[in-house]
């Protein structure tokens, strides 16, 4: 793709430059179309020139020397007097304009004529600044011995202005190539990264369900013994482990759904004011077991004085429930998860302060990326999908509330959700 761009982007330039050099070719041809027109005028025998030099003669018996309008001298032959004066009858500042005007050239020029030793012996004064480029210049014309010569200052804006449409088509061109070029490879990157994460998910799902599938076939096959039956106590355990794996399983399950369910934009919410001090004992009360396996605790700080959030019950309690279980995840040694709760002027704000790894500052903009995991390396053998965190944030988007997450690496995270009390005017 790159390679194509190149190619492309060369071949209309290449065409550009060559447009350029036409232009320029079809404008000196022109100019020097118009240059000898006006030579050949000059220096042609006819009745009109031949009345012009009889004036001329006889203007000017009393003088040999003529006298440039510019206030400049020079010795002059007489066939060079000759041709200066039929240049002066001529009027030719005005006629090379009309015939260059003619030649589709319409741009100031400047006109002089020089002698045949390089000296100007026609030039304004306003345009001496020029006399540089005017003996440098390339289009000029023989006048017998003198040398009619032009210049045109703004020469070069004129042939950008003609070739204005080419450069932008070529531009244009080169910006939609180039655009077309970065979709593809930026796309390609998305789509390896993509894929890349699919893979990760399949690997995660895989290793999630097979865990607690193998936990309750080997506790089903243990219950089958028939001494398991008469003894109570390991009975009671491998019951309650199947129950566990189960609901470990369903909660497996909850996530794949409310995830999908938050992708497709069909997540319904049932609003309705809850006590959020109230729900949050629920939450707790639930993953009790969970947390004593740990060797945990859980403090709670609830400093709101009213406690009453608009929100939906099950999301609410799956987005407390997804926060508490990241704690338990990536605790480092017995879970320390405190959670507070305070008073602001819209609402509650709740901070969940866990004991973790941390997180990077790098990737703290990424952790509610739908299926973004935090790369932790072999720590805890941490196994998950990466939909938790942006089940979480389309969640408390949809409560138009907000959450954010401050975190250091070996320093715990710290995630702060906050809720609106009233109902938001739509």
């Amino acid at each position: 793709m790159v390679f194509a761009l190149v190619t492309m982007s060369t071949v209309q330039v290449v065409w550009l430059r060559s447009s350029v050099k036409m232009r320029q070719q079809i404008f000196d041809d022109n100019v020097q179309h118009s240059l000898n027109q006006i030579s050949e005028l000059l220096t042609r025998p006819s009745a009109d020139m031949l009345q012009i030099d009889l004036e001329a003669i006889s203007e000017s018996k009393e003088s040999d020397l003529v006298t440039s309008s510019s206030g400049m001298g020079s010795s002059l032959d007489n066939s060079e007097t000759r041709m200066l004066n039929r240049v002066e009858a001529l009027k030719i500042d005005s006629l090379v304009p009309v015939i260059l005007t003619a030649h589709g050239i319409d741009i100031p020029v400047i006109v002089s004529i020089f002698d045949r030793y390089g000296q100007p012996v026609k030039l304004r004064s306003e345009d001496d600044e020029f006399r540089d480029a005017l003996e440098n210049t390339s289009y000029k014309a023989a006048i017998e011995a003198l040398s009619l010569r032009i210049h045109f200052p703004k020469m070069n804006r004129y042939l950008l202005h003609e070739m204005l449409a080419q450069f932008a088509l070529t531009g244009l061109m080169i910006a939609i190539l180039a655009w077309g070029v970065f979709s593809a490879v930026t796309g390609a990157a998305r789509n390896k990264r993509i894929d890349r994460i699919r893979r990760d998910l399949m690997n995660n799902l895989t290793h999630e369900l097979k865990t607690p599938i193998s936990t309750i076939g080997l506790a089903s096959e243990a219950l089958k013994d028939p001494d398991m039956q008469k003894d109570a106590e390991s009975f009671n355990y491998y019951v309650g482990l199947i129950y566990e794996e189960n609901k470990r399983l369903g909660l497996l399950v909850e996530n794949v759904l409310q995830a999908s369910l938050a992708e497709s934009g069909k997540m319904q919410l049932h609003m309705q004011t809850l006590n959020l001090h109230d729900l949050l004992r629920e939450v707790l009360k639930n993953v009790a077991i969970q947390v004593r396996k740990r060797g945990g605790k859980v403090d709670l700080e609830l400093e709101a004085d009213n406690a009453l959030v608009y929100a939906d019950r099950t999301h609410l309690s799956n987005v407390v429930f997804n926060l508490i279980d990241n704690a338990l995840k990536y605790a480092e040694g017995e879970l320390h998860l405190k959670i507070t709760s305070l008073n602001t002027t819209e609402g509650v704000e709740l901070r969940f302060q866990d004991n973790g790894i941390g997180i990077a500052k790098e990737h703290l903009g990424k952790v509610f990326d739908r299926l973004y995991r935090v790369p932790t390396g072999n720590v805890h053998d941490v196994k998950g999908f990466g939909l938790g965190l942006s089940y979480i944030k389309t969640v408390v988007d949809r409560h138009r509330g907000t959450i954010q997450v401050e975190s250091e690496p070996r320093k715990g995270s710290t995630f702060i959700l906050n809720l609106r009390r009233e109902k938001p005017e739509k």
